[in-house]
């Protein structure tokens, strides 16, 4: 019998002594099993005070790319912060168009040709600490249920297993 993603995503996760770099791959791995079409992922830990969040990787096409501090500011993006605390997921398929994510046209999405976005908040005892970003670069796609599903999926598991 074969083991499923999920379930090779928990048993990695679980694994003592696991190094925070190898759980982000971990969580990578799956998501590129779970959503195919998000060419573009990255992980994002929230400061204390829930006003920036850092980017701990990023993975385009199957490679590690350096994240170089990579970081989002409430007050650059009140709009993007105020969707991923509140509502939990951001759908954008149209991410240069959206109310929560056109702020980031001209630093981030122009630059890395990013036209679609997804982003799933995880959380460690109800306090969200993280995002997981799934993006599409080179052209908009619609994602679909079976997407958000798994990316939430993704993310209820990396919430049982992220430290905060």
């Amino acid at each position: 019998m074969d083991i499923d993603r999920y379930t090779t995503l928990v048993i990695s996760l679980s694994k003592c002594g696991l190094d925070e770099q190898d759980k982000l791959s971990a969580i990578v791995s799956c998501l590129r099993l779970s959503i195919p079409a998000a060419n573009r992922i990255s992980l994002w830990r929230f400061e204390e005070n829930k006003t920036r969040i850092r980017c701990l990787t990023l993975n385009q096409d199957g490679q590690n790319l350096p994240t170089h501090g990579l970081s989002l500011s409430e007050e650059d993006s009140p709009n993007y912060f105020d969707n991923i605390l509140n509502q939990s997921v951001l759908v954008a398929s149209d991410a240069r168009n959206h109310s929560a994510t056109k702020c980031f046209n001209e630093n981030y999405f122009k630059p890395n040709d990013i036209y679609s976005l997804m982003d799933f908040t995880f959380h460690h005892h109800f306090n969200p600490i993280g995002v997981i970003c799934c993006e599409k670069t080179h052209c908009a796609i619609q994602w679909s249920q079976n997407d958000i599903d798994n990316l939430k999926r993704v993310a209820q598991i990396t919430s049982m297993f992220y430290d905060s």
